[in-house]
C-alpha cells in the first residue's frame, strides 16, 4: 500500500513511502504530510535502485488528480515532482493511449550525475498505478492531510 509503481514497455518507476512525518495532525507546507521514501528507475539497462527521496503525500495527491484526468481524457500531462527537483517525471498522453513518460533523476545536487530517461507506456499499465495511487490518497488524503 505504501507504494506505487509506473510501468512501461521498457521500464518502471517505483516509488515507496517508507516513513511518513506527522501523520495524521500535523501536515507539510508541501501539502499533506512529508515523506521519506525510495526510488527505483529502470529504463532499457539503465537504473536506480534505492535510493532517498523526500517528498510529500500532498504531491502523490496532486499527481493521483493529474494522471487520472489524463487517463480520462487521452490528452494532456501528468507531472510528478518533489521541491528540490531532485525528481520530475512527466507523463505525456496521446488520443491513442500511449503515454510518453520523460523524466530525470539526480541524487546528490553537488553532483553532476543525473539520469535522464524516455519510457514508452500505454494505457493498459496504468489501471494499477491508479489504484495504488488512489490506495495512498485514501489512507492520508488530499493537500489538507485527513483529519
Amino acid at each position: 500500500m505504501n507504494e506505487f509503481k509506473i510501468v512501461g514497455k521498457q521500464g518502471f518507476i517505483r516509488i515507496e513511502l517508507n516513513e511518513v512525518y506527522g501523520f495524521p495532525n500535523q501536515t507539510s507546507y508541501l501539502g499533506g504530510y512529508d515523506v521519506k521514501g525510495k526510488i527505483e528507475i529502470r529504463s532499457g539497462n539503465y537504473y536506480v535502485k534505492d535510493a532517498e527521496l523526500w517528498f510529500s503525500t500532498g504531491q502523490v495527491y496532486e499527481f493521483f488528480i493529474q494522471l487520472q484526468k489524463c487517463n480520462h481524457n487521452l490528452k494532456g500531462n501528468a507531472t510528478f515532482s518533489e521541491s528540490e527537483n531532485i525528481l520530475k517525471l512527466d507523463l505525456s498522453f496521446n488520443r491513442l493511449g500511449q503515454i510518453n513518460i520523460q523524466g530525470h533523476f539526480q541524487e546528490l545536487a553537488h553532483q553532476e550525475n543525473i539520469l535522464q530517461f524516455e519510457i514508452e507506456s500505454d494505457q493498459s499499465y496504468l489501471e494499477s498505478t491508479i489504484q495504488q495511487l488512489k490506495n495512498i490518497v485514501d489512507h492520508y488524503g488530499n493537500l489538507k492531510g485527513k483529519k
